[in-house]
């Protein structure tokens, strides 16, 4: 899986405000051999994307809005909010 998130700070100027937004953004973003990775992985696996894809969503999008997507995902915490917007990347990405 690729190591360079970095395309996600190219979002920052608009960032997502919905989880389904999220979700079709960074479908859009992520390479594909990316998306396999990440739909291959058990759901339970998902946390060995917290400190690389999921630090990329919270410091590009949540972080710096704290509001809209924060509360669509149901969280006030950054760290929650990208492990519930990968969790559902991953449901998307299931066949």
């Amino acid at each position: 899986m690729a190591t360079n998130w970095s395309i996600l700070k190219l979002e920052l100027e608009n960032p997502p405000t919905t989880l389904s937004e999220a979700v079709d953004r960074l479908q859009s973003i992520l390479l594909e051999e990316d998306k396999q990775a990440i739909a291959g992985m058990a759901v339970d696996d998902l946390y060995n994307l917290h400190f690389n894809l999921g630090l990329a969503i919270r410091n590009a999008w949540l972080n710096r809005t704290c509001g809209d997507l924060l509360a669509a995902c149901g969280t006030s915490h950054p760290d929650d909010a990208s492990q519930i917007i990968l969790g559902a990347l991953w449901r998307a990405l299931q066949p």
